[in-house]
């Protein structure tokens, strides 16, 4: 039984210096020592019984994400997170937005057509309003030349993805149609 006791004492110190790690700048000595007491949970849960090993390590597999996730969110909100990013009292939390060079927000970018400077595979450069910029096919390849629409904006990378020849002659009804397919030139010559 003191085995059991001891696994989650040390999955309690685990939690509890893991919130330490990011709440100190401590530059990972925290972490090392969140890291051993979760070696010694385990180990001490699977000292206790085999089931319990398996559970105390599948409770840390997934709830350490989670709480990671949680901590990283609310970190530029703690004393030590406002002081890291240089944010002043009074002022909000919240990280500024991504520009293209010109100043332009990306988020501002999303529904405008460009065309693609260079090949997409997957990543590469496209031209939208004048301004040559970073991005990412959302799909097949792109060429370069390809008429492309932004399509979403995630972390801080533009989406993009070729323009479809209905939303194009859509555009431009005064466009020529594409001549017609081989089978049908060869079937007005009546060949019999």
């Amino acid at each position: 039984m003191n085995h059991l006791i001891y696994s989650i004492l040390l999955l309690l110190i685990f939690y509890i210096v893991l919130i330490g790690e990011f709440l100190l700048p401590t530059g990972g000595i925290l972490a090392a020592i969140a890291f051993a007491a979760f070696v010694g949970s385990v180990v001490f849960a699977f000292k206790f019984s085999t089931l319990a090993g398996i559970c105390v390590t599948s409770f840390i597999v997934i709830t350490t994400p989670v709480f990671i996730v949680f901590l990283i969110r609310i970190w530029p909100y703690t004393p030590v997170g406002r002081r890291m990013l240089n944010i002043r009292p009074g002022e909000t939390a919240d990280l500024p937005r991504k520009t293209t060079s010109k100043g332009t927000p990306l988020d501002d970018l999303i529904g405008q057509q460009g065309v693609a400077k260079n090949n997409l595979l997957p990543s590469g450069m496209i031209l939208v309003n004048g301004e040559n910029i970073d991005a990412v096919s959302t799909g097949m390849p792109i060429d370069s030349g390809t008429p492309i629409i932004i399509t979403k904006v995630d972390t801080g990378h533009l989406y993009v993805r070729a323009l479809t020849s209905a939303e194009l002659t859509s555009q431009n009804p005064a466009a020529p149609t594409s001549p017609p397919l081989l089978e049908d030139s060869l079937e007005s010559f009546d060949f019999d």
